[in-house]
Formats: structure tokens, sequence, C-alpha cells
């Protein structure tokens, strides 16, 4: 019970834990590409993909600037790597942005070809394509700000000047990265430009110049903008983005930009909290009775939350206020009566006015002032600056304005239009910041509302002491180096009681509930534990030392059911001697074979043991892959990846479903046949001895690629030993070697053999042994072909079929391989390692073939009813082969 209460919080934790990891993520993310062209899973690309982001990320600790790796010797299976971060980052956020990056596209992209991913700081690009020193303009993708450039004429063609200059910095640049910052009309602009650095220069601008002519297009006239391709990428915007900044001297700014920020409005030392206020000068005014009714109307309602606005209607007058978000209720009613008394005294005679304080804001006019539109004036800002560069304020600065404007969509995109954040600077130091706008804006205004601010009213270049705040009619922003904000559950309590109310409500039905369903899950839980084993026990118990390796292959009951539909009709494949088999879909999205042993089988169980432990451990192209298994109960289930094409002789040997198979088709499934048996005799970690390869068991893939299955009867050797031997002899009629058939030795050279008889089958389109032929040596393929070749007329033996575009040379190699596979002595017969040069050279003289073994087939099996190749037989070789001594299965091999 103390094991399940632990496994239900530890999910619970990773959880909340992989939340929190995305959330923090989330912000810093941009935007991505996984492309439409996928591997598979377990392929040999694919564990070159999962080295390559495993090498981006951990070169990213020593390298800060650019990295492009190339994983895999192969053509068909290298994949090609890069990673580039912002040239003025430091080498932690570089490492950091660098593990985000890769670990999105192993989650997110982990089966696509090509892929590529943008954050704030970095970029990861993976291809199976080399495009190292070649620029890439696809995709590309854009981000604008919201808030719109009042001299947009004028401002267009100085963006756009600049921003060449600085494609020509960088290109020239050994880092392909420059930054500079030029006066607009009393605003400082701040651009960027960055290419991958292995571009040339000239290659770079090209790319650069590309980027920048998307500008005006894609963000005409707005106050901030970047344009992103794989290879490079330009920004701009009002304020410092980047950490190494080259800023105008202070001269360059005009005087009355220094005049008008450096202004203040005079604080009132008997009201501590009061800001500032502005009054129209329009002697408009409104009833002195309805301007105090309007305020009156405006402080009653501060308890029922932190905004309202209300509307005289005899004389039309429209007021608001808005408290700041984390304020209790007790301190906004205080502000709005404080807020109140003061306007009403200065304002009597003005037709509309607005006044701020630390913590609330309030305002009337006789004109409907638009709550839903954002509006820059009046307001009220109180920044400190310098007449002169501070230059250990430049990664403050840039801390700050990434800052503030991650938290101004944030503030947009949240229901009340309020939200504040804290960022460790240091040991010491902490940055608080607080955006907010009044709850009619719309997210689009809001964010507007906020980035108008950041970009115009914040002088970056001369940010003096740290602190400030800036207020406008619908939205104010705030920074420090102190909390000045509130975030306990109190003040959450106190400013909104009565939503407090309904979430104790909920907490008293949920609570009770969720400990309900635990307690539930846990009795449940214990009363199936005694009756039944645990599956580790279970596992324990059939594979002895091997179940720590395999528990993460095992499956549960559950998932196989719900993958195959409840092994709904609709899902089944066929069935063989092992049992049923189904076609499912896992929760990851995989298609897979399912193979269900029968109940009633009399044999497959310890073939479902054999095919676990030594599937699991090899790996190859022209191996099927092994997904996993499920045992529990009475139920053996094996899964493998779904092959779409079924087996060979489907296209063999089905006249009703025959498809025709071209020769280099033919010549290609022998060559992948070959290296898959090769894998197992010589370089994989084992020697494998599959005793049963014949056409059913090799599976074709959607690109005609040859998979070897069914590894239920293989047997494993030792490297050094050549010879095995057994009393219980398996195998398939017409397939398996003499000296296996008699005596049950097996070897590389009985694999060898059936390999022979079906390459011969393959060239032939026949059958070695066929439902007429059962009882007629005579009549098998061994003794025709070794006819014909004796004849001299070996052309005869090619599959009819094949009239046309086929290589004779490759056809009259195969029949001499063919035949030198099945002769009669075993240390006559060639080794896959030779045969495998055979195939791929044209100068090797093969060696003249002796006589087949057809003859000690007649001997041995005349009495013997022969199977279809499907058929899979057990005998004893203590006495002659009879069909009374033996047992029959008809297998399956998932297709």
């Amino acid at each position: 019970m103390a094991y399940s209460k632990i496994l239900f919080f530890s999910i619970i934790v990773r959880f909340l834990t992989f939340a929190t990891i995305m959330a923090q993520d989330s912000s810093f993310f941009l935007n991505k590409f996984c492309s439409p062209d996928l591997t598979k899973s377990n392929s040999n690309f694919h564990d070159n993909l999962i080295k390559l982001l495993s090498s981006l990320s951990s070169k990213a600790i020593s390298n800060t600037e650019f990295y492009n790796p190339i994983i895999g010797t192969n053509p068909s299976d290298s994949i090609y790597g890069m990673f580039m971060c912002r040239g003025d980052v430091d080498s932690q956020l570089c490492h950091e942005c660098i593990g985000n990056a890769t670990q999105h596209l192993s989650s997110e992209c982990s089966l696509s070809k090509q892929a590529s991913i943008w954050y704030n700081e970095c970029t990861v690009r993976y291809s199976n394509d080399s495009f190292f020193s070649v620029v890439d303009m696809m995709p590309g993708f854009y981000m604008c700000n919201t808030a719109n450039f009042s001299n947009t004429k004028s401002f267009t063609p100085f963006l756009f000047s600049t921003m060449n200059l600085i494609a020509d910095e960088a290109a020239s640049d050994k880092k392909k990265f420059a930054t500079n910052e030029r006066v607009f009309e009393f605003q400082t602009l701040y651009c960027l430009a960055q290419c991958t650095s292995d571009l040339s220069s000239k290659v770079c601008g090209t790319c650069l110049r590309s980027a920048i002519n998307q500008l005006p297009i894609h963000c005409d006239g707005k106050l901030g903008g970047r344009f992103l391709y794989p290879s490079c990428n330009v920004r701009y915007e009002l304020y410092p983005f980047y950490r190494s900044i080259n800023v105008p001297s202070p001269n360059e700014l005009a005087p009355q930009t220094k005049d008008s920020i450096s202004k203040q409005d005079s604080r009132f030392s008997e009201d501590p909290f009061y800001l500032s206020y502005n009054c129209s000068s329009n002697h408009n005014t409104i009833t002195s009775k309805n301007f105090n009714l309007l305020l009156s109307y405006l402080v009653s309602n501060a308890t029922a939350g932190k905004l309202y606005h209300r509307v005289i209607m005899d004389e039309i007058v429209y007021g608001l206020f808005m408290c700041r978000g984390d304020l209790p209720s007790r301190l906004c009613v205080q502000c709005v009566k404080n807020a109140k008394d003061r306007i009403f005294s200065t304002c009597v005679s003005s037709s509309e006015g607005i006044i701020w304080y630390s913590h609330c804001l309030l305002r009337y006019s006789s004109q409907y002032f638009f709550p839903n539109i954002a509006e820059t004036r009046p307001m009220y800002h109180d920044i400190n600056i310098t007449n002169h560069f501070i230059s250990d304020q430049n990664l403050f600065t840039s801390t700050l304005s990434n800052q503030l404007s991650e938290l101004a969509n944030a503030t947009g995109n949240s229901d009340e239009r309020y939200m504040i954040n804290s960022l460790k600077l240091n040991d010491i130091q902490t940055l608080y910041t607080l955006e907010q706008c009044t709850p009619y804006l719309s997210p689009q205004e809001c964010i507007s509302c906020l980035n108008d601010m950041i970009s115009t009213q914040i002088p970056w270049s001369f940010l003096g002491s740290v602190g400030g705040r800036i207020i406008y009619p619908n939205c104010n922003l705030r920074f420090e180096l102190f909390q000045f904000y509130i975030e306990s559950d109190e003040a959450r309590s106190s400013r909104n009681p009565s939503k407090e109310a309904e979430k104790r409500k909920i907490v008293l039905i949920v609570v009770p509930t969720i400990i309900l369903v635990m307690l539930f899950s846990i009795g449940y839980y214990l009363l199936k534990r005694r009756a039944r084993k645990s599956r580790r026990t279970i596992l324990r118990d059939n594979f002895g030392k091997e179940s720590d390796t395999l528990e993460p292959l095992q499956f549960q009951w559950s998932v196989i059911e719900a993958a195959t539909n409840n092994f709904s009709n609709d899902n089944y494949i066929g069935k063989g001697g092992f049992g049923e088999v189904y076609k499912g879909i896992l929760l990851d999205g995989r298609e897979v074979a399912i193979k269900r042993l029968s109940r009633g089988s009399k044999q497959g169980v310890e073939e479902f043991k054999n095919e676990v432990l030594l599937i699991a451990k090899l790996q190859h192209r022209n191996l099927v892959t092994f997904i996993g298994f499920c045992l529990e109960g009475h139920e053996n289930i094996l899964i493998y990846e779904f092959v779409p094409n079924k087996s060979l002789d489907y296209f063999l040997f089905d006249s009703q479903h025959q498809k025709l198979l071209t020769w280099v088709e033919r010549f290609n499934i022998i060559g992948g046949i070959v290296r898959g048996i090769l894998y197992l005799h010589e370089h994989s970690r084992l020697k494998v001895i599959h005793r049963d390869l014949k056409p059913s068991n090799i599976l074709l893939d959607e690109n005609m690629i040859p998979k070897i299955s069914d590894f239920g009867l293989a047997r494993i050797m030792e490297i050094s030993q050549d010879e095995g031997s057994t009393n219980r002899i398996v195998g398939t009629y017409g397939y398996m070697a003499p000296e296996y058939a008699m005596f049950g030795q097996f070897s590389e050279k009985s694999d060898v053999y059936s390999f022979g008889v079906m390459l011969l089958e393959i060239i032939a389109g026949k059958k070695n042994i066929s439902s007429y032929a059962q009882h007629h040596v005579a009549d098998n393929l061994l003794n025709y072909v070794w006819r014909q070749w004796n004849d001299q007329t070996p052309l005869s033996i090619l599959d009819p079929k094949i009239k046309e575009n086929y290589s004779e040379t490759e056809f009259i190699k195969c029949i001499q391989i063919g035949l030198l596979c099945v002769q009669r002595d075993p240390d006559a017969r060639p080794s896959m390692v030779t045969i495998a040069s055979y195939l791929s050279s044209y100068s090797i003289e093969l060696p003249s073939p002796q006589e087949p073994a057809f003859f000690l087939h007649e001997r041995t099996f005349s009495n013997v009813a022969a199977q279809e190749s499907s058929s899979t037989q057990f005998v004893n070789s203590s006495s002659l082969l009879s069909i009374n001594q033996m047992s029959t299965t008809n297998t399956f091999i998932p297709r």
C-alpha cells in the first residue's frame, strides 16, 4: 500500500515538473518546423538522430557560437546537424537554450527526417541532406509587434537603410553577427542581423537581404519585428533586446526629448501614495451634483472589485476606477476614496480628468473615453535617467527589456489583464515587474498599449538608477529591485472574497472525492495483487536473470486491448500455429503487428520465450523490429513493427494476389536477405542460427526492403562454436539442410542451405517442393535447376514473368550461388561473408557447384506429406522420420 501511494504521488510530481519545464521553456520558444518525411522508430537513422541531438546539447557547454556535426557513415542513414546561439549570449544561456531546443525536437520531431526550431537565444536544425555552407530560406517565418509607428512613411525607408547597413556588417564579420543603434525622431532603433557562421560573406548577405525584404511586407509600420530563416535572421525593436550595444552619445538626443523625459510631476508629502493628476483645460464643466454623484458611485463600488465604470444618464458623465491587481479590497476602497477627494477638489471645474495613485487610478469625462481602445495620453512616468551611458547597465537593460516584452504578451492573454513576475539577477538582486491593462481592452490592444510604453517611454540608453513606472489611461507597468506588490493568499482572498468562497466550495467537494478515488484505487490494486503475481514476479519466473533488461519491453494487457480495439475482427490479419495476428495502433501512433498465442496451442510457449530473449538483443535494417511483449495471466503476446507488404511468398507463389517482382527488386531482396543473415552470423553481439529461413519468414516493407522474421526456432551459439546439435528437429520441408534433418546438426551452413533454396525460388518463381511434387523428387526445383545447369540452358530457369530488363550476368551468378549453397557437403558451401562478396563483386570467379542434396530428401521425406511453406515441423531424430511421429503447425508471421 505504501508503494502504491509513492507511485501515485511520484506520477503527480513528474507531471507537475514536466508542466513547469514546459511553462518555463514556452516563454523563450518562437517556432518549430518538423518535416512530414518520416523515418521509423529504432531505425539506424533514428538512432543517429538521438546521438546528434545529444551531441548538440553537450557541445553547447563549451561552444557558444556555432557547431555543425555529422553523425553516421552510411549516406542513407547519415544526419547533419547545427546549432547557432545569438552572438551576444553567454555560455550558460546558450547551453540552456540548446538543451531546451534539443529536448523539444526530441519530443515533437523525433521521427522527422528534417526539423528546425527557433528560440529567442538560439536555433537548432538537422536534416538527412547536407546543408552546410549553403543558404536555406525554407521555411521562414515572421513576428511583429502589435503597436504601430506614428510616422510610417518616414520610418520604413529609415528602417530599410539601417537594416541593410547592419546586414553588410554581419556578412563581413567573422561570427556573422552584428548589432547597431540609430536615432530616429528622438527614439533609438535597435537592430540585429545574424547568419550561420559557415556561410560565405556573399551568401550571408544574400540571405539577410531576403529576410530584410520580408519586413516591410509583414511588419510595415510596426514598432518591432523579426524575420527568421534556417540560415539567417534579422530583428529590430525600439528597446535593447540584445546585450552588447553601441549607444549613441547624449548629444544625439534632441534637447526636447531629454526635457520631456526628465520632467516629473511633484509629489504630495501628505499623501505618499499619490502620483499625479491631469484635468482638461476646456470649461464645459459638469454640474457639481452629478460630479459628486458619479464619484460617490465609484467609491461605493470599490468594495465589489478592482475596476468599475459608471454612466450618469440625466447629464452624460462617464467614470472609471481601476485598482492594482494584487490590492486587497480594504486598500482598494481607501485608495479610491483618496482619489475621489483629491480630484473633486482639483478638477471640479473641468469636464474630464484622471488621477493616479500607486494603488489605483480614477477617471471621469463628459465624453465617452473608449475603454476598449488603448490611449497613450495623458500619461505619467517616473524613471530616472543620466546624461551619460553606464556601461555596466548593458546586461541589465537587455534583461529588463526582454522581461517586460514577454510579460506584455502574458498580460494581454490573461483573463484579468494583470501579471507580475520576478527574475533573480544574481545572488543578492531580484528584478520585480508588474504590468496591467483595463479588462475592457482586447488582448491585442493591451499588448499594443504595453509595447508602446516599452518602446517609446523608457530611455534605454540612459537608464539611471534601477526602478521606474509608466502609466497610461488604459495600461501601466512598473519595475523595481524590491517586491512592491503582494503575493500572499491572504491578499488574494481579501481582494476577491466571493471568488475565494467559490474556490473553498470547490476544494471541499473535489478534495474528498480525490481521496475516495485514491482509496478505492489502492484497495482495488491490493485485491488484484492478491489474485495474481506482480508483473515483475512473472518476468522473473519466466526469464530469470534476463528479467531486468526485458522489463522496459513489457506492455500491459490494457494497452494491447486498446491498440487492437479489444481484438476486433476489423483488426484481424491472419492465423498460424502460434495463434492469431492482429494489427494494432499504440498510444504513440505506431502501427504494430500483435501475435497472440492461442491458449489451446500445444507448442509456442518455449518459442515465445526464445523469441523474446533473442530478438530483443538484435537490431538491423534487414531484421523485423521487435517492439515488445505482454505476459499476463494466460496471455502471451509478441509485438512487432507492422510491415504493410506482407511476406515474400505472397509475391512469389500466390497466383491470385501476385504482384510482379522485377529483376531489380528480386536482386535487391536477395542482397538484403544476405545482409540480414550475415548480421546474425557474424556482426551481432550474438551468433544466431535462424533454423527456419523461408520466403514466408521474409517480410517486405513499403520500400520492398526485406526483413527476416520469426526467431522462435533460432539458436544462440558461442562465437567460436562452429556447430550445434539437437534431439528436437524443427524447420520446414524443402528448406532443411540434410545434415540437420537427419542428425540434428545445425550450423551457419544449415542456414546457408536454406538461403540457397530461397534464392533459387526467388529467381525461378517456383517452390522447391510444391503440392504436386511432394512425393516426386525428380519434380522438385533443386533437381530441375541442376539439370538445366548441366545442360547449359540456365536461362530456362528464369521466372517467365520476367521477360525483359534483367541482367543475364547477375542471373547466372545467382543460379551458381544458389547451387553452391545447397551442396551436399556443408564444408563445401560458402559462408555468408563469401556470398556477400560474390554478390557485390563482378571480378570474383565462382567455383563450380557440386550436385545438390536433393536425393537425400527423396530418401528422407518420401513417406512424408510435405506441407506448404508456411508450415513448421517438429521431428524426433532418434528414429526415421514418420508422419505419425510429427506434430505439425502452421506458423504465422506479422505481415
